[in-house]
């Protein structure tokens, strides 16, 4: 039986990268996956929590509601075009009131957003965070940070019943 740690893996990982091109650094003593890991779960959980408190979460539920009502009335009306129209401009009113409500929370986090991944880029850029074996090439910070990323807001908006 073969008895592997986590340091034989890092260091298959390391000796991986190493071959295939430039290794990303360990800032603070943290290794470069788990540091983007805790910052796609501070940006995730910020990005949730600003979506959850600058929008109105009634509306937009209220709305979200309203559409996909409209949307299988459109379905049960497909022999009468007229009323799929009114009810498609219906959905297209609705969903000019959920414009400005989704634009409210990217204007309060797109500055603080783009000084990190600015610091980000300056400490990882062309640097490989996952190698991929089974894949040709590699994850840097941005595809591992977008991973990361989907996995918690996913979890966050359930958890913080987002709209």
């Amino acid at each position: 039986m073969v008895n592997t740690t986590t340091a034989d893996l890092a260091g298959a990982a390391n000796a991986t990268a190493a071959a295939a091109g430039h290794i990303a650094p360990h800032l603070f003593g943290i290794p470069p996956v788990l540091l983007i890991l805790l910052v796609a779960v501070i940006l995730s959980f910020t990005s949730m929590l600003v979506t959850k408190y600058f929008t109105d979460q009634a509306m937009m539920r209220q709305i979200r509601d309203d559409v996909k009502k409209y949307q299988e009335q459109i379905k049960a009306s497909k022999d009468n075009p007229q009323k799929a129209m009114e009810l498609q401009n219906k959905i297209m009113a609705l969903n000019s009131k959920l414009l400005p409500q989704s634009f409210r929370p990217m204007i309060i986090t797109i500055i603080p957003f783009v000084l990190i991944f600015n610091l980000l880029y300056k400490v990882f850029n062309n640097a490989i965070i996952i190698p991929l074996s089974f894949w040709p090439g590699h994850l840097g910070f941005v595809g591992t940070y977008i991973i990361f990323s989907l996995i918690f807001t996913t979890i966050f908006k359930k958890l913080l019943k987002v709209v």
